[in-house]
């Protein structure tokens, strides 16, 4: 199991929601080493977030099968839908971002 950071927050004022900061590490890669490093990344972000997306389908099914009424079901369902609507637009983001780079 591998430990994780949590992440940097962004000084805000308290009427916007906190964000965490993209941590970039500075470097000279050469471009092959940097070509061969987006490729390694994009590769094991799709793999992420087909992961991802599978437990959350999975966590959908569970709610389902043990939501008490009908109106409780709907709103699950929704909010799942929701889930699964953001995971699918990250992952376009991310490969457009691929796509414009390439």
């Amino acid at each position: 199991m591998s430990t994780q950071c949590p992440p940097a927050r962004m000084p805000m004022d308290d009427a916007t929601p906190q964000r965490t900061t993209l941590l970039v590490v500075p470097g000279g890669l050469d471009p092959r080493g940097r070509d061969a490093l987006v490729q390694q990344l994009t590769a094991e972000t799709d793999a992420l977030l087909g992961h991802l997306e599978g437990t959350v389908a999975r966590l959908a099914l569970a709610h389902r099968s043990g939501a008490p009424d009908a109106e409780t079901q709907m709103t699950d369902d929704d909010a799942f839908a929701w889930v699964q609507q953001s995971i699918e637009d990250i992952a376009a983001t991310l490969r457009g971002l691929v796509l414009r780079r390439s």
